[in-house]
């Protein structure tokens, strides 16, 4: 119902800015404005198991995950029907004991749901950092993408966690990667306004430099949340305020257009 009375009530208005991009509250807590009603909670789906092992793994069952494997009625790596493992049900519900259960019984760590996602991923959906360290140590693959090329570092951006972001990059994971829609963590941080993360990967060597399709910069996304204190940082680490976009707009005449206070 919700949804549809978004679509009753979207902006009909022609975009002040090209495709609205400057036109929605800057310091908005939600995304409430017509240019976000494709934009959905990525994490809010229900994530239920499908049979009785999978079940006394999201329940932290121990024993009786023990019981089950042990009578052999399951094996460790069974797959339900979305090709979801114990592994993966473990590190969603922050079973950390039955994490290490399953690893010591050599259970597959990259295992791929049918959204490609690897049990690293719904470790950090679910903001388990001990669980993401852990399956780090045991050697999974922080650089393995989902079925919307985004790989576990993108997830600790929707998180907005640089705890797990920088767990990530101390064992390997590219700081520049890049998603379906050439995002890369750093823009899809100020895409989101997942500001906490943005300022992370701003002061540890994430590329400053990066645009969008539209040729927007991460100073134009700055600008888009009014964000002050990114701005400043990024112009004093030399982002070119000057730089137009495939619109032919700058940083500076967003924030003119859009009445942001970030000049």
């Amino acid at each position: 119902m919700f949804s549809t009375l978004r679509k009753l009530f979207c902006f009909k208005k022609e975009p002040k800015t090209p495709l609205g991009f400057c036109d929605c509250p800057s310091r908005a807590k939600g995304y409430m404005s017509c240019f976000y009603c494709g934009t959905e909670d990525r994490y809010c789906q229900p994530y239920d198991p499908e049979n009785k092992f999978h079940e006394a793994v999201c329940m932290g069952k121990f024993k009786v995950v023990l019981r089950l494997l042990g009578k052999k009625k399951f094996h460790v790596d069974d797959k339900d029907e979305g090709k979801r493992t114990a592994l993966h049900f473990a590190c969603f519900y922050g079973h950390l004991d039955l994490v290490r259960l399953l690893l010591f019984k050599e259970c597959k760590i990259n295992a791929l749901d049918n959204q490609k996602s690897t049990p690293l991923m719904k470790a950090i959906q679910s903001w388990e950092t001990e669980i993401v360290s852990v399956l780090l140590d045991h050697g999974a693959d922080p650089n393995i993408k989902d079925c919307n090329g985004e790989a576990a570092v993108h997830h600790a951006v929707y998180v907005d966690r640089p705890d797990i972001a920088s767990i990530l990059i101390e064992f390997g994971a590219n700081i520049e990667d890049t998603t379906k829609d050439g995002f890369t963590p750093l823009l899809l941080a100020l895409r989101e306004r997942k500001l906490r993360i943005a300022k992370y990967l701003i002061t540890h060597g994430a590329n400053l430099h990066v645009c969008d399709k539209y040729q927007r910069t991460t100073l134009m996304y700055a600008v888009r949340w009014d964000c002050e204190d990114i701005v400043e940082i990024l112009l004093k680490k030399g982002v070119d305020n000057h730089l137009k976009d495939t619109f032919g707009w700058s940083a500076l005449y967003y924030a003119i257009v859009g009445k942001r206070k970030t000049w």
